[in-house]
């Protein structure tokens, strides 16, 4: 073979000079370095999404566990069921007889909710069964407020209600490029048992 063909052959078996290969390894490093910045961003956006909808959604939650049991108060019983000395615009004590025994002393029968600021946490207290544990409703909650009405809905004293409004605020944490919220959760609540209920039987 001659001189000529071995030097052509050398030439098309030649690899990456040191610097096309640096060149290489600084683009696929900067387009790695992209790429792993756009993922991160979007699993810190996701997880975002996630905290908000649990806290709007553990909310709504509350709500409607709170607007059932309260509808509920007063049932087999002479009052609406409200215990006055237990209620006020954060807190709520509810009675209901609702297996229509002699007494309000069964499980679900006597029921509190009250908001724990010092955790923004909704409570919810058996007292028809002390030993039990209170249990969370819902977290990342600003304030509960509670007001009494009648069918007018104009405020009325806790024993002579006849509905009850309970409003919720939740606050939704931040994201990296999104300031805090916070939502306004509001349901009203018709008593089974109200004196006006009442009178019509």
């Amino acid at each position: 073979m001659s001189n000529k063909h071995l030097k052509m052959s050398e030439a098309k078996q030649a690899g990456f000079s040191l610097l096309e290969l640096l060149i290489a390894m600084t683009i696929t490093l900067a387009v790695m370095v992209a790429a792993s910045t756009l993922l991160a961003s979007s699993l810190r956006t996701r997880a975002r999404e996630n905290l908000r909808s649990e806290a709007l959604a553990a909310a709504q939650r509350a709500l409607s566990v709170m607007s059932r049991e309260i509808s509920n108060s007063g049932y087999g019983l002479t009052d609406n069921g409200i215990v006055v000395a237990d209620s006020a615009p954060d807190s709520i004590r509810v009675r209901a007889n609702l297996n229509n025994d002699a007494d309000v002393g069964d499980i679900d029968e006597d029921v509190r909710f009250i908001l724990q600021t010092a955790n923004n946490q909704i409570v919810r207290y058996d007292d028809s069964t002390p030993a039990s544990q209170p249990s969370v409703l819902a977290t990342n909650i600003t304030s509960l407020t509670i007001r009494y009405l009648n069918t007018a809905d104009a405020e009325v004293g806790i024993a002579t209600a006849e509905r009850v409004s309970i409003e919720v605020f939740v606050n939704l944490p931040a994201g990296p490029e999104e300031p805090p919220g916070m939502v306004r959760l509001i349901s009203q609540v018709a008593l089974r048992n109200a004196p006006t209920t009442l009178l019509q039987f």
